[in-house]
């Protein structure tokens, strides 16, 4: 190995080094901690000026969560692109989503949002198609919500009932909150394909426009974010329709008194989109 060849591979394990500890988290001063070596080591190997040393070599991979082998593989890592495409919400989405929703196993939902509504032909069929898929034990749901009105309640209440006994998971986030910004808002499906932004408020939400994101790197992102938030929560449907504390502790935060909560579930059971799909997943 020439001089040169042998400094782009240092080089590419000092990339892969920074690259591994920023996805830890940790600043370098964190890991030089862990490791017991001063910050400067750590600055070096980054740097590509020299490889780490034979005692640090086992704990670094430790630390990183890489095995040894790759963590000094003197090869240049693989780029991974990261598909992103606009598509618009009305025209363009409601296709896409039906389709999606035909194979899909394990599709997961948020809606870390402010309020939102979302022309009505936009959701049917592919409402209609995953809550067959539910039924049929074809398709699991797992989703996520900060609840802002007793309508969403409500709603999230009917499909709790109808999918009792189902893989369809619902939990709750900032239990009765009912004044959010917007923030993030989408589903994925099989952790493969992803869709951000695609509901706005207005009816119809035109000239706005949903994000399509694929890629290994969306998916590593999306992995650690919902093995952050999934955990956290209130779980709503504790054993499905057979008990609805959870429900209705954040209906009487949300403003119902406890006198209408037989009427509520009443309501809920009986909830008729007028479009003949479930309500919105």
């Amino acid at each position: 190995m020439t001089q040169t060849e042998n400094s782009k591979a240092v080089a590419a394990v000092g990339k892969r080094i920074r690259r591994l500890r920023q996805r830890k988290g940790y600043s370098r001063s964190d890991l030089a901690r862990r490791l017991k070596v001063d910050v400067s080591s750590i600055a070096g190997w980054e740097a590509g000026k020299r490889l780490p040393r034979d005692p640090h070599r086992a704990r670094l991979a430790r630390a990183l969560d890489c095995d040894l082998s790759v963590l000094l593989s003197t090869a240049e890592d693989t780029v991974h692109p990261l598909n992103a495409t606009l598509i618009e919400t009305v025209s363009d989405l409601p296709a896409i989503l039906a389709e999606k929703a035909r194979s899909v196993k394990i599709m997961r939902a948020m809606r870390l949002s402010s309020p939102y509504s979302t022309a009505a032909y936009v959701q049917t069929d592919w409402r209609r198609i995953i809550g067959e898929r539910i039924m049929a034990g074809e398709a699991e749901v797992q989703r996520i919500e900060i609840f802002y009105s007793l309508r969403r309640l409500k709603e999230t209440l009917s499909n709790i009932l109808r999918y009792d006994g189902k893989p369809y998971f619902v939990k709750a986030h900032c239990m009765g909150l009912t004044d959010v910004v917007p923030a993030m808002a989408g589903y994925s499906f099989d952790d493969a394909d992803f869709f951000l932004g695609g509901y706005w408020t207005g009816i119809p939400p035109t000239c706005r426009h949903s994000l399509r994101l694929s890629g290994p790197v969306i998916t590593e992102f999306f992995r650690q974010f919902w093995e952050e938030v999934w955990p956290r929560g209130t779980l709503l449907n504790i054993r499905g329709g057979h008990d609805l504390s959870h429900v209705q502790e954040l209906a009487e935060k949300l403003g119902l008194k406890r006198r209408q909560w037989k009427r509520f579930v009443e309501e809920a059971r009986e909830l008729d989109i007028g479009d003949g799909a479930p309500p919105l997943i």
